[in-house]
């Protein structure tokens, strides 16, 4: 009886702390999905969430592009993290129909690093976005054009 009760609260603990960790694993594995669908190669380890106090601030990722396409580079780097994004939102909303708790991993900006490869050193290319923005591109309701034109005051060169 012991050992089942300290099996049982082990199990509990874990499932508590991994929690985050699916929630993560589903939003980093939806923005790789959606970079493979136009063919952006991004790995997990150049994705990021930037936290403080417990609450979500940022989404960070690197991606790295040709010497020509970094604009579109950029704007699949926002799309697929819409995407994730929306994806939390319905996940969360479905888990709480079913009456479970879950916490969406939902950051208040998304920001975008691209490097782009010169002859003799790389340039990168930043832009940082509103989740809400994010979620308009991403679902259809604002184009590149109009995207790019919002975000033209946080994109920088280094």
């Amino acid at each position: 009886m012991k050992k089942s009760t300290s099996y049982l609260i082990l199990l509990t603990l874990l499932m508590i702390s991994a929690q985050p960790l699916l929630a993560n694993y589903a939003f980093y594995r939806t923005v790789i999905n959606t970079c493979k669908a136009y063919r952006v190669d991004v790995k997990e380890q150049e994705m990021s969430f930037t936290t403080q106090d417990g609450k979500i601030l940022a989404f960070k990722m690197n991606l790295t592009s040709m010497r020509n396409n970094f604009d579109m580079v950029l704007l699949v780097g926002f799309i697929s993290a819409g995407q994730a994004i929306r994806h939390q939102k319905q996940l969360a909303e479905k888990m709480q129909r079913s009456g479970r708790k879950f916490d969406a991993e939902i950051p208040t900006e998304v920001e975008i690093s691209v490097i782009i490869p010169m002859a003799n050193d790389n340039m990168i290319v930043m832009a940082t976005a509103s989740t809400d923005l994010v979620i308009q591109l991403s679902e259809g309701t604002i184009n590149s054009g109009g995207f790019m034109r919002q975000i033209k005051d946080s994109i920088q060169t280094l």
